[in-house]
C-alpha cells in the first residue's frame, strides 16, 4: 500500500483538573476527519462518566476514574475494543501557557525532560490550568500506547508569540516584565489559527494575505487582531481574565477594585482574584446562578431587563474591542465570530454590531441568525469589503495537524 493511501491517526488531549477531552483524528493526505470523541468527567470523584461520540451516535458509559492516568486507560481500552485497527501515530496536547518560552509547538523531550520543566514553570502563571495539563501529559507518556508515539503541546498562547512589543507590553515596573513575566500573553491560540486559515480558503487569499479580528465567544472569550495571517493584538493578558464579559470571568476591571473589595469582604487579593475568574462575568451580572448565553438570551426576548442589561454590556465591550482593533489595521478583511456563543447567538452578534455605530452594518435578515454554519451576515457600508462572518472552530484539526509534523514516514 502506498503511503499516499494510509490512514494516520492523531490522539488529541485537551483537560482540566477533573476532566479530559479526548479526539481522535484520522490524516489522510493531510485531510483530517473525526473518528471518535471522549470527554472524561468526574475524575477522582468516584461518580466518573465518559460521553462517547462515535460516527454521530452518543453514549454515555459510567467509568469511576481515579485520575488522569485511570481516564487514559480507559481510553485506550475503548479506543482498542472498538477500533482495533487503529494507526496511531501521534498524541497532541493542548497546553494553555507557554510564556515566552514556546512559540510554536514542540515535542515534549520524555517523562522528565526541559518542555515538562518550563510548562511547570508557566504555572504560575496559568494556575488553574497548567497543573492538569502536566498531570495529562504525564500519564500520556506512560500509557502503553499514547506513550510510545511522539507527544506534541500546542500552546494557547504561541499564535500570539509574535506580536509587537508595543502590544505585549503594560506600562510597569520593568522588573516586572523581564524577572516575573509580566507581559500580553494571549490564549484561545487554536481556534485563532484555524479561522484565519479557513477565512484564506473561503476567501481565496494565502494566509500571510490575511487581515481580520476574530470573536472566539463561549464560556471563555477573546479577541485576536490578525495581520499577514499572524496574531497581532489579543484582548486577554499574562492569565486569561483580561478582556472580554465571559461567562463566569468579569474581564477589564480597574485593579484597584482588588484592594477595596478585599478590604470590604474581608480577604485577600486571591480571594478577589477567585470571585473575579469563578464568579463575576454573565453569572455575576445576571445574579441568577445562570451563566449560559443561550439561557440569558431568552429571558432576554421574554422581557427579563437584567438579562438584557447582562447581554449589552457584554456586546458593548465587544463591539469596543473590534471597534479598537479595526482603527489600528490597514484593509481589514472582516470580522469573525466563533466559539459556541459567536457561533449559535444571532441576537448577541446583532447587539455587537448595533453598537459599532461608524461601521454602518448593514445586516442580512436571512443569515443573521444562522446557527454553526459559515456564513456572511452583514456589510459594512462605511468600509467597502469589510463583512462580518460566522465561522465555527475546530481546535482538535490544529491539535491533530500540528502533533503529527513529528511522525516520521518512511518514503
Amino acid at each position: 500500500m502506498s503511503n499516499e493511501k494510509t490512514v494516520y491517526h492523531v490522539v488529541c488531549l485537551n483537560g482540566g483538573s477533573s476532566s479530559i477531552k479526548v479526539s481522535v483524528k484520522s490524516i489522510i493526505n493531510g485531510e483530517v476527519e473525526a473518528v471518535a470523541d471522549f470527554n472524561c468527567q468526574g475524575l477522582g470523584t468516584g461518580r466518573g462518566y465518559i460521553d462517547v461520540k462515535i460516527n454521530g451516535q452518543k453514549e454515555k458509559m459510567d467509568t469511576p476514574m481515579e485520575d488522569h492516568k485511570s481516564a487514559l486507560h480507559a481510553i485506550t481500552e475503548i479506543i482498542s475494543e472498538r477500533f482495533p485497527s487503529l494507526n496511531i501515530v501521534a498524541v497532541g496536547h493542548r497546553v494553555v501557557h507557554g510564556g515566552a518560552t514556546f512559540k510554536q509547538t514542540t515535542l515534549i523531550d520524555g517523562m522528565d525532560g526541559e518542555v515538562q520543566k518550563s510548562i511547570k514553570e508557566y504555572s504560575s502563571l496559568a494556575p488553574l490550568h497548567n497543573p492538569a495539563n502536566l498531570q495529562i501529559i504525564q500519564a500520556a507518556l506512560s500509557d502503553p500506547i499514547f506513550g510510545n508515539v511522539p507527544n506534541a503541546a500546542i500552546f494557547d498562547t504561541q499564535f500570539h508569540a509574535e506580536m509587537p512589543d508595543y502590544v505585549k507590553l503594560y506600562a510597569v515596573p520593568k522588573e516586572w516584565i523581564e524577572k516575573y513575566g509580566i507581559q500580553r500573553y494571549g490564549f484561545h491560540g487554536a481556534s485563532y489559527a484555524y479561522i484565519t486559515h479557513r477565512f484564506a480558503e473561503l476567501n481565496e487569499l494565502k494566509d500571510e494575505e490575511t487581515n481580520i479580528v476574530i470573536a472566539h465567544m463561549g464560556n471563555g472569550c477573546s479577541m485576536a487582531k490578525v495581520v499577514g495571517g499572524k496574531g497581532a493584538d489579543t484582548t486577554m493578558g499574562t492569565t486569561p481574565l483580561e478582556g472580554l464579559v465571559m461567562g463566569t470571568r468579569s474581564g477589564d476591571i480597574d485593579p484597584g477594585v482588588l484592594e477595596l473589595m478585599a478590604k470590604n469582604l474581608n480577604t485577600d487579593i486571591a480571594g478577589i482574584i477567585r470571585i473575579l475568574n469563578k464568579e463575576s462575568g454573565l453569572l455575576g451580572l445576571y445574579n441568577k446562578g445562570i451563566k449560559e448565553m443561550h439561557i440569558i438570551r431568552e429571558a432576554a426576548l421574554n422581557g427579563d431587563k437584567e438579562a438584557e442589561l447582562a447581554i449589552d454590556v457584554a456586546a458593548y465591550r465587544t463591539a469596543k474591542y473590534f471597534s479598537g482593533f479595526l482603527g489600528t489595521m490597514d484593509s481589514p478583511g472582516g470580522i469573525v465570530f466563533t466559539g459556541g456563543v459567536g457561533e449559535n447567538e444571532g441576537y448577541f452578534r446583532r447587539k455587537v454590531l448595533g453598537f459599532m455605530k461608524l461601521f454602518n452594518w448593514v445586516i442580512d435578515e436571512s443569515t443573521i441568525d444562522t446557527r454553526n454554519e459559515e456564513v456572511v451576515f452583514a456589510d459594512s457600508s462605511t468600509i467597502p469589503g469589510l463583512k462580518a462572518w460566522v465561522i465555527p472552530t475546530d481546535e482538535e484539526k490544529v491539535f491533530a495537524l500540528e502533533a503529527f509534523r513529528f511522525v516520521k514516514i518512511e518514503k
